[in-house]
């Protein structure tokens, strides 16, 4: 296995006819999916270059060298919402692999439940907007196909089919 590019984010190896992209902070990286109450949730309106317009996303980000990706969450949560949770609030939905074929990455995906009272503290400037969305008007959303991000819609996959 030999390095084509490298970067302080990701990597390019090859080995025979294979390339892929290893992210070494991903493997402690986490996602969140914040829900407030019991029926509102926050999605994030992102800028992607990859992409064109503005894409609907939970908060995420890479984990910082030795921290775990339950205190990943706590951060990035902070970070793009302004909100600041306890270890407590957090819960665990699952694991994702963003695409298997090319990025060896696996992140952990967290529900983050915020009280209904909670008032979001300043907030980085790395999305556009904040929007907080119903539980019906989300579930239409998925419906009409308006979320494409796939770490949004694993974690609400996770969500809805989770067996408590």
């Amino acid at each position: 296995m030999k390095t084509l590019y490298e970067n302080p984010w990701f990597r390019v190896v090859q080995e025979g006819h294979f390339h892929w992209i290893v992210e070494d902070n991903a493997r402690n990286g986490a996602a969140v999916l914040a829900q407030i109450g019991n029926d509102d949730f926050l999605l994030l309106r992102v800028k992607r270059q990859a992409h064109p317009g503005l894409q609907l996303e939970i908060p995420r980000g890479y984990g910082e060298p030795g921290e775990s990706s339950l205190a990943c969450a706590r951060r990035e949560l902070a970070e793009e919402t302004g909100y600041k949770v306890n270890e407590d609030q957090l819960t665990l939905l699952g694991r994702l692999k963003p695409n298997s074929a090319i990025l060896a990455s696996s992140v952990d995906l967290y529900l983050a439940r915020i009280d209904n009272n909670s008032q979001p503290a300043q907030r980085d400037n790395e999305a556009q907007d904040i929007n907080r969305i119903s539980l019906p008007h989300l579930r239409q959303m998925l419906r009409t196909g308006e979320i494409e991000d796939s770490f949004t819609l694993a974690a609400l996959a996770f969500l809805f089919n989770r067996v408590d």
